[in-house]
């Protein structure tokens, strides 16, 4: 097989075709070769011949015959995933996490540390030793290890291979990726950990089955897939749900802006859990922080929820709601089958996502509310590296 290297927006029709079918097979296989086309609606001879070619470079295994409607009984046939691997890493604010993965999305090895925060050159040099370490602990051979894909926080620069971050660290102004496809002898690339998180939970989580799939990122970003492709727009940069915060004009005509907002990641919760708090509130917060309300944070008010706490319930239902009107935005503008709510706030639970359902119920045209899922995501922590597994997974698939 060749090496896993390709530009998205340019898929010749063979590596389409290529991606469709073996994401049919990844995802429903066992599966016959008339399944097949049914599923991706390609003629049984165009399907047959790219299965024999699957089968001949190792990639896909033929497994006996099924029940047959008819005839002679059909093979069917499956994906061989421990004929590849591929690393996927999530290079947070805080942490840096690889994990090597099957072309199943299997984890077989992970190594997770904190993000060095002073130097480009100490991140770079962090992400050179988790990615050796899970291709270490694997012990698979390193021509079956087909490439790295690097989901980052932060501006990213994809053609030259930098990133310029806003969150306090240290921005990588240096060909992050040219610099460890040098070292590991295969393609890196980079992506948005919003786009990567979301594509992960298209193709191994919650998005399976859905022409177009919206991932709300906690609520910083809104990662977007529109039949099976990441919407990246003409500048790279598609998903933000949020204005510019400039208010240096008058914005009567605008009136109120509070649904359109930048927010933190953890959409206000803590702060309002303390505000609440300081003006009397009762919780059992307070008795997780003892008594030091600087230290609430976003966990602090799940684990309060998790006992039932009714104040903490209550900042978690209005952020849903809050999060709900953007939502409902998003919905009638884009038809989705599905939203996955994630990247660390979907652990509240019931509590938000009925929320955010009672929102949309409100606020989106009723045709696009009763025909959209709102679904928290099934990756949990482990979403923007598996993202860019499957990222490479889907790169391996086209260029068979």
């Amino acid at each position: 097989m060749k090496t896993a290297e390709l530009d998205e927006h340019s898929l010749t029709d063979r590596e389409r075709k290529n991606v469709s079918i073996l994401e049919a097979i990844k995802r429903y296989g066992p599966i016959s070769r008339t399944d097949i086309s049914k599923l991706t609606k390609l003629n049984i001879v165009t399907v047959s011949n790219y299965v024999n070619n699957f089968i001949e470079q190792g990639i896909v295994i033929e497994k006996g015959l099924d029940i047959s409607s008819g005839g002679r009984r059909p093979t069917i046939v499956v994906l061989n995933p421990k004929s590849s691997y591929v690393v996927g890493v999530d290079l947070g604010v805080f942490s840096i996490e690889a994990v090597l993965a099957d072309l199943e999305g299997n984890v077989v090895a992970r190594s997770k540390a904190p993000r060095p925060r002073d130097s480009a050159d100490s991140v770079v040099k962090s992400l050179t030793d988790a990615i050796s370490e899970v291709i270490k602990n694997a012990q698979v051979e390193a021509k079956k290890i087909r490439g790295i894909q690097i989901g980052a926080s932060g501006v990213i620069d994809r053609e030259v291979g930098t990133i310029r971050c806003t969150e306090g660290v240290a921005s990588i102004y240096v060909p992050i990726a040219g610099l460890l496809t040098e070292k590991f002898k295969v393609p890196v690339k980079l992506e948005h950990d919003v786009t990567t998180a979301a594509y992960g939970e298209w193709s191994l989580g919650a998005g399976t089955d859905v022409d177009i799939m919206l991932f709300m990122y906690s609520g910083v970003g809104c990662g977007m897939i529109i039949n099976g492709e990441i919407y990246h727009g003409i500048s790279g940069t598609a998903g933000e749900v949020s204005i510019k915060n400039s208010m240096n004009v008058s914005d009567v005509w605008i009136g109120n802006l509070t649904a359109l907002k930048p927010w933190a990641a953890h959409l206000g919760i803590p702060d309002d859990a303390r505000e609440a708090i300081q003006k009397g509130g009762l919780s059992r917060i307070s008795e997780l922080v003892s008594g030091k309300l600087d230290k609430i944070t976003l966990e602090t008010v799940f684990e309060a929820v998790r006992d039932g706490d009714k104040l903490a319930i209550e900042m978690v239902q209005k952020a849903g709601e809050r999060l709900g009107v953007r939502i409902s935005f998003l919905v009638n503008l884009m038809n989705p089958g599905a939203v996955v709510i994630g990247g660390g706030i979907e652990a509240a639970g019931p509590a938000l996502i009925e929320a955010i359902k009672k929102m949309v119920r409100l606020y989106a045209f009723e045709e696009m509310a009763n025909a959209v899922k709102i679904v928290p995501a099934r990756l949990g922590e482990d979403c923007v590296a598996l993202g860019a597994a499957s990222l490479v997974i889907r790169d391996v698939f086209a260029s068979v």
